[in-house]
């Protein structure tokens, strides 16, 4: 019986370690799609200093949105004025709108990447899933 045990552990825990990896893939197909679509409309101007460009997914199934602040001499100080209520939004809206249940379901990380006009990060707002749960 012993002798059985010891057998069988090591392929159940094998097979558990594969269907989690098939998991994870899946969630990273599934973000990448969603990614794909955000950026089938990219870049695009949201007001007169915020351009989304793109959205991407890292292996690890951090879900990022990439803007750019524009037409403005000091970005950072734009995005530091509305930082705060920008996470309560994004806070109040992951955790609210049903299109998102994939985001709350699979606990997927949200980053927001600003940017100014060089390409220098300038404001890197990072969710986890016990901030919008």
């Amino acid at each position: 019986m012993k002798k059985t045990v010891n057998i069988l552990l090591p392929v159940l825990i094998f097979f558990m370690l594969i269907q989690c990896r098939s998991d994870e893939k899946s969630i990273n197909r599934e973000l990448t799609q969603m990614a794909a679509d955000l950026n089938i409309s990219a870049p695009v101007m949201l007001d007169q200093y915020t351009r989304f460009d793109r959205a991407a997914v890292s292996d690890d199934n951090v879900f990022s949105y990439n803007y750019t602040v524009l037409n403005i001499s000091n970005p950072d100080s734009l995005i530091q004025e509305v930082s705060n209520s920008l996470k309560d939004a994004i806070r109040k809206e992951f955790s609210t709108n049903p299109q998102l249940q994939f985001f709350r379901k699979n606990n997927v990380v949200i980053e927001y990447v600003y940017k100014d006009e060089d390409s220098n990060i300038i404001r890197l707002l990072k969710i986890n899933p016990e901030d919008y749960q």
